[in-house]
């Protein structure tokens, strides 16, 4: 029989999606405070590339978070998506 190895740490795959998170509300605070310098052509490509970094991020995130108690994968995702469509219509209009 093989014996599992146990691993030492936390998943480093786990890492590099907590700090894509990351990356992603350092971007959504910094377009938020830029968004009123841009041009409409400017501002629509911004957040469009946002929203659609957020919907890789949520299929990855749906892909990563299988146990119940993964709360804190989940929900900035979500939150995130909400800022960034909330920023969109806010640039619209």
């Amino acid at each position: 029989m093989q014996t599992r190895d146990k691993r030492k740490g936390p998943d480093g795959l786990q890492k590099l999606f907590l700090y894509l998170i990351l990356i992603e509300w350092f971007l959504l605070i910094y377009t938020t405070t830029t968004i009123s310098r841009m041009t409409f052509r400017q501002g629509l490509m911004t957040l469009t590339l946002l929203l659609g970094f957020n919907l890789i991020l949520a299929k990855l995130g749906r892909k990563r978070a299988k146990r119940s108690t993964d709360g804190y994968i989940i929900y900035p995702i979500l939150c995130g998506g909400l800022l960034s469509f909330i920023l969109l219509i806010y640039f619209i209009f």
